[in-house]
């Protein structure tokens, strides 16, 4: 890739790194050689998902709307340039405090403190704009100025937090089949993630309280080598105090704030990244919160999103209704699986903010995979039903305006399956309305 143009104007310099998602380069437009800039190309297996470019178009739009001098800005993205998909980026001369920690095995707390508030002012905005990171850790973390009076600290890769604006009902709870998986980070991911509970800015919060313990102790509250045995700790256990693993010298006030932030449910812990800047620095008697204030920095003000209007559907036989519901994910998981074993449902997917299910297939269907003629015609099983009760494809569209809220907002979409045609337009829309009011009922909407 190096010598080779992203976006017809950049040009690739030499490699930074390479994750699992994606290959990150330095790179300098053509215009303007003397400039750099951080060219991150989406590995080709991840282009092949499915759902590629729903993810990278959230990621995209998730940076694209969020701006803060202690984050790394976005200037610009393609999903279709020649070398594949990519993102450009600023560039940030420094190291991650991945690798400053592998430098200074722990750091003094009036230095931790600064980094700090360069980290809780990223994130206090960001979780104002209703953005959850998810997986911040030190290789998140860019370390800038090092060794300066101008030490700071940028967050990177807010990119797909943004997606968490969708609620996502993993399809293992749905059906009560196959694990629920945490995303996040195992050393940093935060109890709630794990246990499959509602994720909200307070989960980022137990992230930095075991970054924090890191670089106050030079090692994590949580060292196994067995995933699960990690995962259970995080959800059980109590971080070792700093007494037993060497670090008595440390205050015990401090220990206090960062064992605060290790709570494993998030009303334990500090409510928001200021509240756990500002106690910080009254551990030490400073103010980390007011010395790292960016100046001059105003917050954009959020657009308002226009409300969502149902267009009406030109198909005689698709019907949508649209309602709001109040209740927490994971019980709306619950009500939804509760749904689909009482009428005779099968969960096709569910990605983020969509499920796709089929209700009253008759036993033995087995749909068309394509093709024509004949040979497609043997492929396909039709068993027969009765008139009136052919089967129903039932698309959920949810969205989470506010984050903060126990808020989701439904749009149901009710098809035929299209080897089951009904026959009675009438008795149709009759049949997708009461299956619309006992979703609401489920629902609690």
């Amino acid at each position: 890739m190096v010598g080779t143009t992203a976006l017809g104007k950049y040009r690739l310099l030499h490699a930074l790194g390479i994750g699992s998602n994606a290959e990150v380069f330095l790179a300098s437009p053509i215009k303007y050689p003397n400039y750099r800039v951080v060219v991150k190309r989406i590995h080709d297996h991840v282009v092949a998902h499915s759902n590629f470019r729903q993810f990278f178009e959230a990621e995209v739009k998730s940076m694209a709307n969020f701006n803060h001098p202690y984050a790394v800005r976005l200037f610009e993205a393609a999903a279709d340039d020649p070398i594949g998909p990519c993102l450009v980026m600023e560039y940030v001369p420094g190291i991650t405090l991945e690798e400053f920690l592998a430098r200074n095995r722990n750091l003094a707390p009036e230095r931790v403190g600064r980094l700090l508030g360069c980290f809780c002012h990223a994130l206090q905005a960001a979780h104002a704009a209703g953005i959850v990171h998810r997986d911040l850790k030190p290789a998140n973390l860019m370390v800038l100025n090092t060794d300066t009076d101008q030490e700071s600290l940028k967050v990177m890769d807010f990119g797909f937090a943004g997606f968490a604006a969708k609620p996502h009902i993993q399809l293992a709870e749905l059906t009560g089949h196959g694990p629920i998986y945490a995303i996040g980070t195992p050393s940093y991911v935060s109890p709630e993630m794990i246990r499959g509970d509602r994720v909200d800015s307070r989960s980022d919060l137990y992230s930095v309280g075991i970054i924090l313990y890191e670089m106050l102790t030079g090692r994590l509250p949580f060292n196994y080598s067995y995933q699960e045995r990690l995962l259970a700790a995080h959800i059980k256990e109590s971080p070792p105090r700093f007494s037993r693993i060497g670090c008595e010298f440390l205050p015990a006030a401090l220990e206090a704030v960062v064992q605060l932030a290790l709570s494993k449910y998030p009303n334990e812990r500090q409510q928001s990244a200021q509240e756990l800047a500002l106690m910080f620095g009254q551990a030490l008697g400073e103010n980390y919160w007011e010395a790292t204030m960016p100046e001059g920095w105003e917050p954009t003000a959020p657009t308002e999103e226009q409300p969502q209007v149902l267009q009406p559907p030109t198909d005689p036989y698709h019907v949508t209704h649209a309602f709001e519901a109040f209740m927490p994910e994971r019980l709306a998981a619950a009500k939804l699986r509760g749904f689909v074993e009482d009428f005779g449902g099968q969960v096709l997917a569910s990605e983020p903010g969509v499920i796709r299910m089929r209700l009253g297939i008759p036993t033995g269907y087995k749909e068309a995979k394509g093709g024509s003629g004949i040979f497609s015609w043997f492929a396909a099983r039709r068993p027969a039903v009765p008139i009136g009760q052919e089967p129903i494809e039932l698309e959920l569209q949810m969205d989470k305006p506010d984050p903060g809220q126990l808020r989701l907002c439904v749009v149901a979409a009710f098809r035929p399956v299209k080897e089951y045609m009904p026959k009675d337009q009438r008795n149709w829309h009759d049949r997708c309305d009461n299956l619309h009011m006992a979703l609401r009922q489920y629902l609690g909407a």
